[in-house]
């Protein structure tokens, strides 16, 4: 799915990568769909969760610690996924404009980001580490998007140059709200 787009594969092809059978495919499954959702559910709320939330709480800065976190995730990227992007992405917008319930997930699994990224502007708010006038919300609304954004353009460009300019516009703009 990740390399062909979740209408690129079929049932079968999903049943023998996951060693099941056909039947036992659709006792777990009712629909192909079902297994998007339940990807959005179980695995990318997971790896969202892994990558861009838990590596904060080893940071006394919470603003260093998404900036280290943005730098890190796209040094570590490999090669084969740079014209990949983000599956979140890649699945969202495939997927949302065909089938409500895709686009319920997706919303729900982004505001989720957003709202775990709120949490730490708030204490770096709390820190004094952020200026007081800054809007939490817009600021972890931004990030989030500039995180899937730069997948994206990774993607389109198929080329990992482009994490390192994105980096620096990321990293100066967030500094930009700190005392």
């Amino acid at each position: 799915m990740y390399q062909n787009g979740f209408q690129g594969v079929g049932v079968r092809e999903i049943a023998q990568k996951a060693n099941l059978t056909i039947g036992a495919f659709f006792y777990h499954f009712p629909t192909k769909n079902h297994v998007g959702y339940a990807i959005i559910d179980e695995f990318l709320s997971q790896g969202i969760w892994d990558r861009w939330i838990l590596p904060l709480k080893n940071f006394d800065d919470p603003v260093e610690g998404i900036i280290r976190t943005f730098e890190k995730t796209f040094e570590e990227w490999p090669d084969e996924f740079v014209s990949r992007g983000c599956p979140l992405n890649n699945l969202g917008q495939e997927m949302s404009a065909i089938d409500p319930e895709f686009q319920k997930k997706a919303k729900e699994l982004l505001s989720s980001w957003f709202q775990k990224t709120k949490t730490y502007l708030d204490l770096a708010k709390k820190k004094k580490i952020l200026k007081t006038k800054t809007d939490t919300m817009k600021l972890a609304e931004f990030i989030v998007t500039f995180q899937e954004a730069t997948f994206a353009m990774g993607k389109v460009m198929n080329d990992r140059k482009v994490y390192d300019s994105l980096y620096l516009s990321f990293r100066d703009h967030l500094l930009n709200h700190c005392n």
